[in-house]
């Protein structure tokens, strides 16, 4: 994101990582960031605001649930003046050391995914014309603790050079969700039906409230995820083996291995 000294970053395309090696987003640990002096941060005519949103189920949330995946957002959003390029880098991190948190996937096509000192980062992947970055984020496992998002974020006024651009810093702290209190529903709480099944799962409970589910593959890699509606999960859709459907509501979930033929 950031450049070496006499290099400008957003007139080669390439971030800070890239270019260097480095990283940039304010972590512990990073070098400058696109803030500093000597770089895009120098007193530019936009005003900006850095903006680190973490999505479920269409619902911003300050927490997360362990090994779940989420939709995260890195917007870059001026509010003064008209910038015409925007770049920016960050990384997830542990509370407790550091290290990396978690894992980022489904990048947007305004940014690209690198590893720097064993932790993944997100950058973009040239100048941009949008002022918004986004990526999946599956969280890491139970007992890692709280995570911090660490971004950093320019909005430039694409001369090929840093003069005239503005650059911000920014960080965003998850807790994780304490799980003692979330109760395992057993058969006779909750089931699906039919199994093994063509198209729809029919979910059997007496709960009558909003749940969301989840349709991991054999392999971990959740292949489906909503909002269920009239008790019924359409997975059509999907290839014939075994999945596992979760079904969460407040304060419960209930797994169950399904057989799509």
């Amino acid at each position: 994101m950031l450049v070496a000294a006499g290099a400008a970053l957003l007139s080669n395309s390439a971030g800070r990582g890239t270019v260097s090696g480095q990283g940039a987003a304010g972590a512990p640990g990073d070098g400058l960031t696109c803030a500093s002096s000597n770089c895009h941060g120098s007193a530019g005519p936009f005003a900006v605001d850095l903006q680190i949103v973490l999505v479920k189920d269409g619902e911003e949330v300050t927490e997360y649930r362990p090994g779940e995946t989420y939709s995260m957002f890195i917007a870059v959003e001026a509010t003064v003046g008209s910038p015409t390029r925007y770049g920016f880098q960050m990384t997830v991190v542990t509370d407790a050391d550091n290290s990396g948190a978690g894992s980022l996937s489904d990048v947007s096509s305004n940014a690209k995914s690198l590893t720097l000192n064993g932790r993944t980062y997100l950058e973009h992947n040239g100048p941009s014309n949008l002022d918004e970055f986004s990526a999946l984020w599956t969280s890491p496992e139970a007992g890692t603790g709280d995570v911090t998002v660490f971004a950093a974020g320019i909005a430039a006024n694409g001369n090929g050079g840093t003069s005239g651009d503005t650059g911000v810093i920014g960080s965003m702290t998850f807790k994780e969700m304490d799980l003692s209190n979330i109760k395992v529903l057993t058969e006779d709480e909750m089931s699906f039906s039919p199994n093994p099944t063509m198209d729809i799962i029919k979910i059997d409970t007496k709960l009558n409230q909003h749940m969301v589910y989840d349709v991991i593959s054999i392999n971990g890699i959740k292949m489906a995820s909503g909002i269920v509606a009239n008790n019924a999960i359409d997975i059509s859709n999907l290839l014939n083996g075994m999945y596992i459907v979760s079904v969460r509501g407040e304060g419960f979930i209930y797994r169950q291995k399904i057989y799509k033929i």
